[in-house]
């Protein structure tokens, strides 16, 4: 396990996780790792990188004027991150500030990516509400529900629920946060859903412009934008070419990863790349435009002919040479054929070719674990490092709640009161229960009586000592009903997981860019 970190979020309130320390996140940002002669094929992935990294950055810089001023970018660093475009917890948005905090301090820049392969699940938040003394969550949609399909292609379904939105999420929490960012975010959403019916962009555009009106420079881009790039299909040609290779590689880094984590689940954390006959399943998505249901493309070569297929009765004939195949995944997009990356290649491509820092949440960093490993086995190098980054910011509410030791407490109570009564007697207990608990402490220190006899007696004498204590045992476990509920609470009002868009606005600003300055404590 040595080999695997293990990445765990911050216990305490206004704590981050930053691995490496800020100092050697800058140090590689001033001396990103040469460009290793990595080749995939026929490809040397250092060829591409340039034209891919002056790509991203001109679809990211036209992406955001759509909405922002954007200046031109420095002509440093890139610094890379990418999250599905939701309302994630504050934890997540971190990430954001610490892309911005260090694009600056390196003179780069940061461009965040909106995740837009994945999938889209719901379109609520869960929203604490009620009181302090008796704390609910309540799902408040913002949407209608859908089935699960990628956010490039979820619209925004009922156009009143999403208006009002922020009035319903607003009332639910007012009880507890009286004045919470959704108004304000919710307000540049409204100015965002005039321009697109794509729900993630609406959502990302909304928090964007809440981070730039907080002094963000970073730019955005879909990661879809990404895959459509020329580069990207010159690299995902050689994957499919090399199918039974990159599935070969793939899986052995996943066997890897779960004999060291022992994991009987083959799902976990991802599941092998399959083969059926020739077909091989390769670590890509394919839809369309007219039916959006993500599936693995799968692909074949034999005779000259690359063949591939969504194994659901799609399948397209493709010339079987590098270039050629580039090409024709081009021609397929302008067909409404999409064809994406998956998580490993997501950030595979990305760390490789485009970032000279990539910066990952605690799920991702768990997934790249695989990732080095499959690009150890497929290229014969691991990527450059990436940084790791998460927070724990929970809700100003002030209440108290029953700790761990409070519950521990009860517990070892009532296990007295239930076999060791004599601990727990009252200094007014009658005669007979003190002659009692003294025959007990004899019983059980007079190791030289017969077993069963000595037994007999001391479960007695613990029967009768319960019976006067019987009161006591019902306090206890009136007061250990009254601690569960109380955490139950607290685990409401406590949860890291709360959207952003709950949170006051400049108390939360304060305190995220206060964790993210790039300074080592």
């Amino acid at each position: 396990m040595a080999d695997y970190p293990q990445y765990r979020a911050p216990a305490a309130n206004d704590t981050a996780l930053v691995d490496p320390a800020w100092s050697r996140q800058l140090a590689q940002l001033a001396e990103p790792p040469a460009p290793a002669a990595i080749k995939i094929g026929g490809l040397d992935l250092g060829a591409i990188q340039n034209s891919a990294r002056a790509g991203l950055l001109s679809a990211a810089r036209e992406y955001t004027s759509a909405y922002a001023n954007v200046e031109s970018s420095p002509d440093g660093p890139i610094v890379l991150s990418g999250h599905q475009p939701e309302l994630f917890h504050p934890g997540v948005w971190f990430k954001n500030f610490a892309l911005d905090a260090l694009a600056k301090t390196a003179g780069g820049v940061g461009v965040h990516l909106l995740i837009d392969s994945d999938l889209c699940r719901g379109a609520s938040v869960r929203t604490p509400t009620g009181s302090i003394a008796s704390p609910r969550v309540e799902g408040v949609p913002y949407d209608r529900a859908l089935a699960a399909r990628p956010y490039e292609e979820r619209t925004i379904q009922d156009t009143a629920t999403f208006a009002s939105f922020t009035d319903r999420a607003a009332q639910a929490i007012k009880p507890l946060i009286p004045e919470p960012l959704v108004r304000e975010l919710w307000a540049f959403a409204e100015s965002a859903r005039e321009r697109s019916g794509n729900l993630g962009r609406v959502l990302s555009e909304a928090r964007h412009r809440v981070e730039r009106g907080w002094g963000s420079n970073t730019l955005e881009a879909p990661s879809s934008l990404v895959c459509d790039a020329p580069e990207f299909r010159r690299f995902a040609a050689e994957l499919l070419l090399r199918a039974r290779d990159t599935a070969g590689a793939y899986n052995a880094a996943l066997a890897e990863y779960r004999v060291a984590h022992h994991l009987r689940n083959a799902a976990q954390p991802l599941p092998d790349l399959a083969t059926d006959d020739d077909w091989i399943e390769t670590p890509l998505w394919v839809w369309f435009d007219n039916e959006p249901t993500r599936r693995a493309l799968w692909a074949r070569s034999e005779s000259g002919v690359l063949t591939l297929s969504n194994h659901n009765g799609w399948a397209a004939e493709g010339p079987s040479d590098a270039e050629g195949v580039a090409g024709w995944l081009e021609e397929l997009r302008a067909a409404g054929v999409k064809v994406r990356s998956r998580a490993l290649v997501t950030t595979l491509y990305c760390r490789l070719v485009l970032a000279d820092l990539f910066l990952h949440g605690i799920g991702g960093a768990k997934y790249d674990q695989v990732t080095d490993r499959f690009s150890a086995r497929l290229f014969g190098a691991a990527p450059p490092p990436h940084a790791t980054l998460t927070a724990t910011l929970r809700l100003p509410i002030d209440h108290a709640a029953p700790s761990d030791e409070d519950r521990q407490r009860l517990v070892k109570r009532l296990r007295d009161l239930r076999y060791h009564g004599e601990r727990r007697l009252p200094a007014d207990a009658p005669d007979e229960i003190v002659r009692l608990a003294a025959s007990k402490r004899e019983w059980i220190d007079n190791r030289a009586a017969d077993p069963a006899q000595r037994h007999a007696a001391i479960t007695a004498a613990n029967g009768r000592l319960f019976e006067a204590l019987a009161g006591e045992y019902e306090q206890a476990l009136r007061d250990l009903t009254r601690v569960d509920a109380g955490r139950r609470d607290g685990a409401i009002l406590d949860s890291r997981e709360h959207s952003f868009c709950l949170f006051p606005a400049d108390e939360l600003r304060e305190r995220l860019q206060r964790l993210s300055q790039p300074t080592d404590a």
